[in-house]
């Protein structure tokens, strides 16, 4: 790790023990990205065309999900707490900006566009030199940040394919992940190899895939229950394409969403009938 940003988080510690006013450039920098996160927030993501297009922060998606967007396949959605917690998400990297500001440190080239393959992509920004991309996470995701099993393959977001391609267009071969719980606060600075995966082969295969008339395999198989029934996982659940993607589920009759308290359910197969309310959506 770099000697200079290896201080960063100590250094924001010492800097919020001060208890002074932040210094107004800093503030004006923050206002101003705070700007653009409420000005995006009120445009509908599923209203912007990625028909035909490929951008750097999605080359580590699935590749099913990937080909839907590629084609215009239109997006669920976003609910209104979801699009509020995505909102304080991005406030939260910000504020992480700021304080690294704050802390003495160099942040600098943010947003810079760069390109690997024909395709662009935005970066975080590079601290004290070092190229870093801010992310805020659940308490859930924050802990693959701090072990560092994000880059031992438990990465369903395809940071590191994200992070390497930046890395990949700037001629980096390390990077930093700087990332924030968004609940409990903590924060972590993960320092990673981008040598782990190799943007340009996948970049190569996602060009040569996409305009293929049909989409690749399901991302991940259904899970099954002890009742019998079967339901999509984790990461399937919260795909803006599970509508489309499992229309074929309970006999072509398409997904079936069951509100249980810790959060919906979606089904693709019903053996007993759950004890909960459905919703016909």
């Amino acid at each position: 790790m770099s000697s200079k940003i290896s201080t960063l988080l100590d250094d924001i510690g010492y800097r919020l023990e001060e208890g002074t006013v932040p210094e107004e450039a800093n503030l004006t920098l923050f206002l101003d990205e705070l700007k653009e996160v409420m000005q995006n927030f009120f445009v509908e993501e599923s209203s912007r065309d990625s028909t035909g297009k490929l951008r750097l922060s999605a080359v580590g998606r699935e590749d099913r999900k990937l080909w839907y967007d590629y084609k215009g396949y239109e997006k669920e959605k976003l609910t209104t707490d979801l699009k509020i917690r995505f909102c304080l998400g991005h406030i939260l990297e910000a504020f992480v900006l700021l304080l690294a500001r704050e802390a003495g440190h160099t942040v600098e080239d943010c947003q810079k566009e760069v390109a690997v393959s024909g395709v662009k992509g935005h970066i975080d920004c590079l601290i004290d030199g070092e190229l870093v991309d801010v992310k805020s996470a659940s308490p859930y995701g924050f802990k693959k940040f701090v072990d560092g099993s994000l880059v031992h393959g438990d990465d369903p977001f395809g940071y590191m394919y994200q992070l390497s391609s930046y890395g990949a267009a700037l001629g980096k071969e390390r990077g930093y992940f700087l990332a924030i719980d968004k609940s409990g606060g903590g924060m972590t600075l993960l320092d990673v190899p981008l040598d782990t995966v190799d943007p340009s082969e996948r970049i190569n295969y996602l060009k040569d895939t996409l305009p293929d008339d049909e989409p690749p395999p399901k991302c991940y198989p259904e899970v099954e229950e002890a009742s019998g029934n079967r339901k999509l996982g984790f990461n399937c659940k919260f795909c803006d394409f599970k509508v489309e993607c499992w229309k074929d589920a309970n006999n072509g009759a398409g997904l079936r969403k069951y509100n249980y308290s810790r959060g919906p359910e979606y089904f693709t197969h019903i053996s007993k009938e759950p004890r909960v309310e459905e919703d016909f959506f």
